[in-house]
This record gives C-alpha cells, sequence and structure tokens, in this order.
C-alpha cells in the first residue's frame, strides 16, 4: 500500500524537483509538499466516483497516510501525473496542462480495461420481444 510521500516523490521526479541527492523534500519543494495531501484528496475521490466506490472516504491528512482503497499501480502510475499538474497549474502552466493531459489519458485507459459487473439484465419493457405490445 504506497503512501501519499511515493505518490509526491513520483511527481517531484516528473518535475525535476528533486535536490542533487535525489530526495525529494528539500527547501525548494516545502510548498508542494504542503499543497500535496489536499490535491491527493481530490484525486482519492475522482478514483473512487469513476471505481463506484462511493462510501468510506477516509481523507489524508499527512505525508504519511496511506492511500486507501488506491491500487498501487494507480497510485505510482496515474496519480503522479495529476498531483504534478496541480501543483504547477499557477507556476508552469504549459507544464502543467502536459501533465494533466497525461494523466486523463492514462486514468481513461486504466479505467477501460477495468472489468464490468456481471450480472442479471432486467426486462423493464415487459413482452416487447414477443410482439406484444400497443400501438403507437
Amino acid at each position: 500500500m504506497k503512501t501519499v510521500h511515493d505518490v509526491f516523490e513520483a511527481a517531484m521526479g516528473l518535475m525535476d524537483e528533486l535536490d542533487g541527492e535525489g530526495n525529494a523534500e528539500n527547501r525548494d519543494t516545502a510548498e508542494f509538499g504542503l499543497r500535496t495531501p489536499g490535491i491527493v484528496n481530490s484525486l482519492i475521490s475522482e478514483f473512487l466516483i469513476l471505481s463506484g466506490n462511493r462510501g468510506g472516504f477516509v481523507p489524508t491528512e499527512g505525508m504519511e497516510d496511506y492511500l486507501l482503497k488506491i491500487p498501487d499501480v494507480y497510485a505510482l502510475g496515474v496519480m503522479h501525473y495529476g498531483l504534478a499538474a496541480n501543483l504547477l497549474v499557477d507556476e508552469d502552466p504549459s507544464a502543467a496542462s502536459f501533465y494533466e493531459q497525461r494523466y486523463e489519458e492514462l486514468r481513461n485507459l486504466y479505467f477501460a480495461r477495468c472489468g464490468g459487473e456481471n450480472g442479471e439484465v432486467l426486462d423493464l419493457y415487459g413482452g416487447i420481444e414477443f410482439g406484444k405490445f400497443g400501438r403507437w
């Protein structure tokens, strides 16, 4: 299970904000770190809505909080693009636009490849398949 910090590190790597030793947390990224939990909460709620899970949302409060109900492949394969886009929207709009576009592509691809639900289809038309319907 990944943490908010894992997504933050991946986003800082994308944004080329790592320090000389490869650390994501430095004085240049302090503001990004403060904004990250709130943005990640938005990305989590979007994931839950799109996946049909509308209950049990637990917001993150800090960098060490786990991303509950978020698969690792989504956390590190998709969410860091969304985080980078939201962090750069004021500072570098063209980079933010690129990251947002990539985020949307990967998010849509992820949900397109998720399996659908199997279940019985309820016939709401009552007999139309046998020609038993009235004239219009």
